[in-house]
C-alpha cells in the first residue's frame, strides 16, 4: 500500500526524534549518575569528614560516602588521576562561560569586566561542582604560588590564559614544566613588568621573584648579585602587543647579549637560552625542593615543628628523586600526612572563598556564581532585606517542606558555615524559604 505524503513526513519526524534521543542517551545517563539525590546524614565518620575537608573544597555527602566506601588511600588515588573521573557536573557548570576558552586577541576585544567576572565565576563553579575536587584545590595553590594582579596592565585579559595553559595545565605535572610555562606567561611577565626589560635599563621585578617566591625561596642562597645577573638573562622576554596581540616573543634587540654568572654558574650568550638554563638549574635545585615541600605541607597539615620537618624532608626527597614531579610529593603528603598525621589533624580556618563554597557544596547547593539570569527566575528578582540585589543564587536540592524551611531540616550535626544566604530558591518547589539558610564559622 502507497505511503501517502503526510504519513511519510510523520514516520520521518518519528525516526528523526528516535536518533535524536538515542545521541543524547549518554548525556542523560551521565546527568543522571552526576546526582544521585538526597542522601542520608552520615554519622561516625569524623575521621573521613576532617580529612576529605583539607583535600576538598567542603565533602559533599555522595563523597563522603563514596570515601568511606572505598577508603581514604583508594579516594587519594582516585584523586591524584583527575583525567580518569568523569567530571560532567564541574564542565557542565563552566560551559556558559566562553571567554574561559578564547585566545589573548579575542579576548582583548571584550569588556574589561566581562573577562574578569567570568574568570572569577568559573573558578567557585568549579569548586562547587566539580568532582576533580583535589586537582581545584592543587589548581588554587599554584594560582597563588605563582600569583598575577589582574588590575595590572593587560592582565585582566592574559591572566585567563594563564589559567589555562599554565596553572591548569601543569597543576599535577612536572614543576620544571610549570616554572617554565610560567616563566614564558605573557601575564606573569606584564605584571612583573619583564615585558619592559631592555638591556639598556635592565628591570629585576621578575628576576626578583623568581628567585625569592617562585623557586629558592628568600634563604636560598641567591645574592642580590643573581638577581642583577637574572634580570640580564631575561631582557629581550617580552609581549607581543599589536599582530598575535598577548603572545610571547624573544626581542634580540633588547637583549643584553653579554657573559653572565647566577649561582655560581657562568653563562655564555646564547639568547633566549640563557634565562631558560638558568630555570632548568632552579627547578632542580634542593632549595625549591625544600621550599615546595614546605609550602604543600602547610596547605594540608598542621603538625608539629619536629614532625612537621621529617614530612617535609620526606617529601623533598621524594621530589627529587623523581625529578621534580608534583604528584609523588602530594601523594606522599596526603597519605602520610593528612591520613596519618602524628597527632592527628589540627583544625585550620577556611579562607573566605572556601567558606562559601563548602556551604554550597555541604548543603548539596547549587549556585550560578554571582550571575543573574532573568530567564531562570523571571519572577525571582526581588532585592534583599538590605536593599541590595542578591549577588549570588542559591538553589537548594532537599526537598521542600511546607513553607520550604530549609534551616529547619539541614541536618543539626552539619559542621558550622561562614556565610549567610539571606535568600534561597527551592528547586522543588521553587518557593522562597521561611526562614534563611543558617551559617557559623568553619574550619578545615
Amino acid at each position: 500500500m502507497p505511503l501517502e505524503r503526510r504519513e511519510f513526513l510523520k514516520l520521518a519526524s518519528l525516526v528523526a526524534a528516535g536518533a535524536t534521543v538515542s545521541a543524547c542517551t549518554p548525556v542523560y545517563r551521565m546527568l543522571g549518575d552526576a546526582f544521585d539525590g538526597p542522601m542520608p546524614w552520615l554519622a561516625g565518620d569524623g575521621l573521613t569528614f576532617r580529612a576529605l575537608q583539607r583535600m576538598t573544597y567542603g565533602p559533599t555527602l555522595a563523597e563522603r560516602q563514596h570515601a568511606a566506601t572505598i577508603g581514604l588511600s583508594s579516594w587519594v588515588e582516585e584523586q591524584l588521576t583527575p583525567a580518569s573521573i568523569v567530571d560532567l557536573p564541574g564542565e557542565l557548570a563552566v560551559r556558559p562561560l566562553a571567554s574561559l576558552s578564547l585566545e589573548a586577541v579575542d579576548l582583548a576585544a571584550w569588556e574589561r569586566d566581562d573577562v574578569v567576572a567570568e574568570l572569577q565565576r568559573g573558578a567557585l563553579l568549579r569548586r562547587v561542582s566539580s568532582r576533580r575536587q583535589l586537582y581545584e584545590v592543587l589548581v588554587e595553590f599554584w594560582t597563588d604560588h605563582f600569583n598575577i594582579s589582574i588590575e595590572k596592565g593587560a592582565c585582566w585579559f592574559l591572566k585567563t590564559i594563564d589559567d589555562r595553559q599554565v596553572v591548569r595545565r601543569h597543576a599535577l605535572g612536572n614543576f620544571r614544566d610549570l616554572l617554565w610555562a610560567s616563566a614564558h606567561s605573557p601575564a606573569m611577565l606584564v605584571y612583573l613588568d619583564n615585558q619592559a626589560n631592555d638591556r639598556s635599563a635592565p628591570n629585576e621585578n621578575y628576576a626578583r621573584e623568581l628567585l625569592e617566591l617562585h623557586t629558592l625561596g628568600v634563604d636560598g642562597g641567591y645574592t642580590q648579585q643573581d638577581v642583577m645577573e637574572m634580570a640580564r638573562c631575561l631582557t629581550g622576554w617580552t609581549v607581543r602587543d599589536r599582530f598575535w596581540k598577548g603572545q610571547f616573543v624573544f626581542r634580540p634587540e633588547m637583549h643584553d647579549d653579554g657573559s653572565k654568572r647566577v649561582l655560581r654558574k657562568g653563562i655564555d650568550p646564547s639568547g633566549q637560552a640563557e634565562a631558560e638554563s638558568v630555570l632548568d638549574a632552579l627547578a632542580a635545585h634542593p632549595a625549591t625542593a625544600r621550599r615546595l615541600a614546605r609550602k604543600l605541607v602547610r596547605r594540608f597539615v598542621q603538625l608539629a615543628p619536629s614532625d612537621e620537618e621529617v614530612l617535609v624532608q620526606r617529601a623533598a626527597a621524594t621530589f627529587t628523586s623523581s625529578g621534580g614531579e608534583i604528584l609523588p610529593m602530594v601523594r606522599l603528603i596526603l597519605l602520610d600526612g593528612v591520613l596519618h598525621a602524628p597527632s592527628g589533624l589540627t583544625p585550620k580556618f577556611k579562607r573566605p572563598v572556601h567558606v562559601v563554597a563548602s556551604a554550597l557544596r555541604m548543603l548539596d547547593a547549587s549556585t550560578m556564581a554571582g550571575h543573574r539570569s532573568r530567564d531562570i527566575w523571571p519572577a525571582w528578582d526581588n532585592r534583599c532585606s538590605n536593599g541590595r540585589r542578591p549577588t549570588a543564587r542559591l538553589m537548594i536540592r532537599r526537598p521542600g517542606r511546607p513553607g520550604c524551611s530549609l534551616a529547619g531540616s539541614s541536618p543539626t550535626s552539619l559542621p558550622a558555615i561562614a556565610s549567610t544566604a539571606p535568600r534561597s530558591i527551592c528547586r522543588l518547589c521553587s518557593r522562597p524559604p521561611a526562614r534563611p539558610v543558617l551559617a557559623r564559622p568553619s574550619m578545615l
